[in-house]
């Protein structure tokens, strides 16, 4: 039994495959573009990135490092490497910021976070790519599991700023958790 090739059909439901195939067009990945890398990432402190102040206890005055793509051994950039005196720097500003956070009632706190949270989910594609060049891991495990998961936290967190009273049971009537002071990682 031989087949013989059909003239195409003026019917709009018509799909011709032999050629169809060859015509699509796919937009670019996201992972493949590379996202805008600056050359040089100072300290964020008080609002602003300023430059480190060396690191004189380790009798050195480097004030960066490379950030290394492991996969092609190429430097992505330079990041500031903080100090002593940057982390009192940075512990300062946070005091100094504290009480007004400290004001702002829990609600409008958890916005804060969970604005943090939505920023990540918009830029999660840009983000899994940073990632992925820093670290050296596959992009689906950066896509997929650690920015959504970053995501989740702070969405997570945010949740709970107006719920903290009943997180307490037992606790007496108008007593309400409140934040205690600066902290660092």
């Amino acid at each position: 039994m031989t087949t013989t090739p059909t003239q195409p059909s003026a019917s709009p439901h018509h799909l011709d495959f032999a050629t169809s195939l060859t015509q699509w067009e796919y937009a670019p990945a996201p992972e493949s573009v590379r996202p805008e890398i600056a050359q040089r990432y100072g300290l964020f402190i008080n609002g602003e990135f300023v430059e480190p102040h060396g690191s004189q206890s380790r009798g050195t005055q480097d004030t960066s490092f490379p950030s290394i793509n492991p996969a092609t051994e190429t430097t992505i950039c330079e990041v500031a490497q903080g100090s002593a005196a940057d982390i009192d720097a940075a512990v300062r500003a946070a005091r100094e910021a504290f009480p007004a956070w400290a004001a702002l009632p829990a609600k409008e706190r958890g916005k804060y976070l969970f604005r943090i949270a939505r920023r990540i989910q918009e830029r999660a594609r840009e983000l899994a790519v940073l990632e992925t060049l820093d670290g050296g891991k596959p992009i689906r495990e950066s896509r997929d599991i650690d920015i959504p998961l970053a995501a989740a936290h702070f969405f997570y967190h945010a949740g709970w700023a107006d719920k903290l009273h009943f997180a307490f049971p037992g606790s007496r009537a108008g007593q309400t958790p409140a934040p205690l002071g600066v902290c660092g990682q």
